[in-house]
């Protein structure tokens, strides 16, 4: 990725009222899915990672990509609806000696 276009790191938010268990894992198996067709077909994203609040009913997933474009492109393929898609920043706590690889630059 990094090289080959400015990678920037994208928030997800999902609204998991009225979705079951297994329709949440489906949900994201085919995103999952969604995102490595994309990749193989040369666009640039990576699903980073998932937080999901239960009590809340809300799902969080990041994913690195040049644009949200392609983040909503790969939920539509998915079919699984999103709220929101925020452009966002993340470091590590200081001190802690990681830095995060999308602000070197580099994508792992």
């Amino acid at each position: 990725m990094g090289a080959q276009a400015d990678v920037h790191l994208f928030m997800v938010e999902h609204d998991l009222r009225g979705l079951s268990l297994e329709q949440l894992a489906n949900a994201h198996r085919a995103l999952g899915e969604a995102v490595r067709r994309e990749a193989r077909r040369g666009g640039q994203i990576r699903y980073v990672q998932r937080v999901v609040a239960s009590a809340e009913r809300k799902c969080l997933c990041l994913f690195e990509a040049p644009e949200p474009g392609l983040v909503r492109r790969v939920h539509d393929t998915a079919q699984f609806p999103l709220v929101r898609i925020l452009a966002v920043t993340s470091s590590p706590p200081p001190g802690s000696g990681r830095t995060a690889d999308f602000e070197e630059g580099h994508s792992r």
